[in-house]
């Protein structure tokens, strides 16, 4: 049997949230405005937004010393940090160093665009880098890191698919995300944009409730 050592969920319903005509987020853990006790930074984690922007609206973002890791879910968006520009598909994902403004546009002319805005508490970047993220392979969580930054995986599952993850310390915590579908993640329930933080452990044992599950997992120091 699984190890239960201490854990956090993060329910979807509960999270902070902004709108306006151009941009909405929804905030797990404490964002600007949004302070709660109960949603202090994870680990290395100290922002975990899904954010979504309007058509042909662009928004800006300043870190000092930080890195940000951006996954697009819905739609291409336009990545612009310092001198560097590039477009970043849903199937891929970008690494950033915090150390000035960043903006992130939405070119489509009509289209909503959607993705994961994350940051963490540590500058291991120089320059931006775009990578693929091959979820061709099923019920397996995918490599989505960098040397030297906190371990990142993506997963989609089958329904009833079940995995075994190993932490890489019992010092670490891991910190799963639900993009989309649903998870029974060492017998507590995670629905779509649930989080759930497990501190003290070796392993985690994942099973997907429903089909086409896909799941963001970080194991980070603690």
């Amino acid at each position: 049997m699984t190890k239960q050592g201490p854990a956090q969920i993060y329910k979807a319903a509960q999270r902070g949230y902004f709108e306006n005509s151009e941009q909405r987020w929804c905030a797990t853990l404490n964002f600007e405005n949004y302070q709660q006790a109960s949603r202090k930074p994870v680990g290395q984690l100290i922002v975990c937004n899904d954010e979504t922007l309007a058509a042909q609206t662009k928004m800006a973002r300043h870190g000092n010393q930080k890195t940000a890791l951006i996954i697009p879910l819905v739609g291409t968006l336009t990545l612009e940090v310092n001198n560097f520009t590039s477009l970043v598909a849903p199937n891929e994902a970008a690494w950033v160093p915090l150390s000035g403004e960043i903006s992130i546009t939405n070119p489509y002319e009509t289209e909503l665009i959607n993705f994961l805005y994350l940051v963490f508490e540590e500058n291991n970047l120089t320059d931006t880098n775009i990578i693929n993220i091959n979820l061709s392979k099923r019920n397996a969580l995918i490599p989505v890191s960098l040397p030297g930054n906190p371990t990142a995986k993506m997963g989609i599952f089958d329904g009833r698919s079940e995995l075994e993850y190993f932490v890489k310390s019992e010092n670490n915590v891991v910190f799963l995300y639900v993009i989309s579908g649903a998870f029974e993640i060492n017998g507590r329930l995670l629905e779509e944009r649930d989080a759930l933080a497990l501190y003290e452990i070796a392993e985690a044992e994942l099973e997907s409730l429903s089909e086409n599950a896909l799941l963001l997992l970080l194991d980070m120091p603690f």
